[in-house]
């Protein structure tokens, strides 16, 4: 199999999500104390432990990452957010008002908010399993040349 790269011609190329790897570091350590302690209050006993989570990541390997998938739960709360607000304006115009207040914004709401809701969901559905999908595969079929940077899609057969 010979890769070579479009612009410089070089054969050293990597894939990139190799690159994505080996920029991507994910630690968790656990410490803990034991000990005595003497005070003027007397002895005491000294206990303690702790856990820590942390990733690191390259510049490169932050640039070379993955096409994201897009968010339910995001999607539904930013629903539930937009649903609070625009009950709290009504409310505020309902108490604003001298006259008695329609309903019809309410109604309005209770009919077209599902709709927009069930086609933003379709929306992140379809999404997450044709165009995720395809920068998928463009992303893992993707290499780059270590000589000058250039990130390219190559086939392997």
């Amino acid at each position: 199999m010979d890769l070579r790269c479009p612009k410089c011609n070089s054969t050293d190329l990597k894939k990139v999500s190799l690159i994505y790897q080996e920029g991507t570091y994910h630690t968790r350590t656990r410490t803990g104390i034991r000990g005595l302690l003497y005070a003027d209050g007397g002895p005491g006993v000294l206990v303690g432990r702790t856990t820590t989570h942390g990733s690191q990541q390259s510049a490169l390997s932050k640039r070379l990452s993955p096409p994201p998938k897009w968010s339910y739960a995001k999607l539904v709360l930013w629903s539930v957010v937009v649903t609070l607000v625009a009950l709290v304006l009504y409310a505020q115009h309902v108490m604003s008002s001298p006259a008695p207040a329609s309903s019809l914004p309410v109604k309005l709401y209770v009919v077209f908010a599902p709709v927009v809701l069930l086609l933003l969901l379709g929306t992140v559905w379809r999404h997450n399993h044709s165009t995720y999908r395809r920068k998928y595969d463009l992303w893992n079929a993707s290499f780059i040349c270590d000589r000058c940077g250039t990130v390219n899609q190559q086939t392997i057969l």
